[in-house]
C-alpha cells in the first residue's frame, strides 16, 4: 500500500536527518558566486567537497580547504546538504541528474529560474527522493559572509529550521521568506529588475555629466544624497501604495514628467545615449495620458 503523502515526507526528513555523511556540505557550480559560498563554509569551520563541470574551478579552492569532487556522484554521495549554484535551474537540474541517487538528500538551489523553473525541480527531485530549499543570492560573491548580506530562501520551514545555522553563515541577513517554494525566485526577480534600472541610471546619467564636464568627485557625493533621498522616497511610496491613496502635495507625476522631458531633450544634444531616461519618461507620460498627472509617482503602479 502506498503511504499518504505526508507520511513518505514525515520518512524521507528522517532519512535526510540521519543519513550519514563525509562531508558538511557539497557545493555545485564553482563560478564566481558558487566559488565564494564553498569558501565561506569552509572558513566557518565545516568539512566542504565542491564540484564543477571544469575540474580547475573546483581544484582551485583546495587552498581554501575546500576538497574537490571528481563527479557529481562523488559530492552529492558523501554530503550531508548539497547546494547547487549553477547559472540557471535547466544546469542544476542536468548537474544533479548525474548522480545515480539522490534519496535522502536535501538540495538548497541557487541558480536563477522562474516560478515555473523551480516547481519544476522541486517536482523532479521530490520523484527521487530528495527535498528541496530554494534560495536567492541579494549581494555580490564578495560579500558573502558579511554581516549585511542577504539571502533569501523559500520552500519547507521545517527544512529551512534544520538547515537555518549552516545557511546563515553565508550573510547576516539570510532568511526564510516563505512555504512557497518559488518566493525567494520571485522576490530576487522583482528586486534585481529596481537594482538593474538603477543602476542603468547611474551609468546614463553619469555619462552625461561627464560629457558636460562634471567630475567623478561630484558625481560621486550627489549620488551619496540621491540614494539616502531615493531610501526616503521608497518608504513614502511604499506607504502609498499600501494605503491606495496617491495624493500628494509634494511633487506629482506632471513635475517628474516634465523634467525628465528636459533631461532626454540636454542628453541628445550631448550625444549621450537617454534609452533608459526616455523610458521612464514615457512611462510619466502615459500616467499623465491617463490623468494621474497630478498625483504622486507611485500612482504609476496602478497602470
Amino acid at each position: 500500500m502506498t503511504a499518504p503523502d505526508g507520511h513518505r515526507l514525515q520518512r524521507r526528513e528522517v532519512t535526510a536527518m540521519t543519513r550519514a555523511s563525509k562531508y558538511d556540505v557539497a557545493v555545485l557550480g564553482c563560478g564566481l558566486m558558487g566559488s565564494a559560498l564553498a569558501r565561506r563554509f569552509a572558513s566557518s569551520g565545516l568539512t566542504v567537497t565542491a564540484w564543477n563541470r571544469t575540474p580547475k574551478g573546483a581544484e582551485v579552492l583546495v587552498t581554501d580547504g575546500v576538497v574537490p569532487a571528481a563527479t557529481v556522484r562523488e559530492a552529492v554521495e558523501g554530503a550531508g546538504l548539497v547546494v547547487v549554484c549553477m547559472s540557471d535551474t535547466d544546469a542544476a537540474l542536468t548537474t544533479l541528474d548525474a548522480a545515480p541517487s539522490l534519496a535522502g538528500l536535501t538540495v538548497v538551489n541557487l541558480s536563477d529560474g522562474t516560478r515555473e523553473d523551480i516547481e519544476g525541480l522541486v517536482g523532479r527531485l521530490d520523484e527521487r527522493g530528495a527535498r528541496l530549499l530554494d534560495g536567492a543570492t541579494f549581494c555580490y560573491p564578495e560579500q558573502i559572509g558579511d554581516p549585511g548580506a542577504m539571502l533569501v530562501f523559500s520552500g519547507s520551514r521545517a527544512i529551512w529550521v534544520e538547515h537555518e545555522p549552516t545557511l546563515r553563515m553565508l550573510g547576516g541577513r539570510t532568511r526564510h521568506l516563505s512555504d512557497d517554494i518559488a518566493a525567494a525566485k520571485e522576490l530576487y526577480l522583482g528586486s534585481s529588475n529596481f537594482f538593474g534600472i538603477a543602476l542603468a541610471g547611474f551609468v546614463e546619467s553619469t555619462a552625461y555629466l561627464l560629457r558636460r564636464g562634471r567630475t567623478l568627485e561630484e558625481i560621486h557625493d550627489t549620488t551619496g544624497y540621491c540614494l539616502d533621498l531615493l531610501r526616503h522616497a521608497t518608504e513614502a511610496m511604499a506607504s502609498a501604495i499600501g494605503s491606495g491613496c496617491h495624493e500628494t502635495d509634494q511633487a506629482p507625476i506632471r513635475v517628474f514628467a516634465d523634467v525628465a522631458g528636459k533631461v532626454v531633450g540636454e542628453m541628445d544634444s550631448a550625444g549621450v545615449d537617454s534609452t533608459v531616461t526616455t523610458a521612464s519618461k514615457r512611462k510619466l507620460e502615459a500616467a499623465q495620458r491617463a490623468g494621474m498627472g497630478h498625483l504622486g509617482y507611485s500612482a504609476q503602479v496602478l497602470l
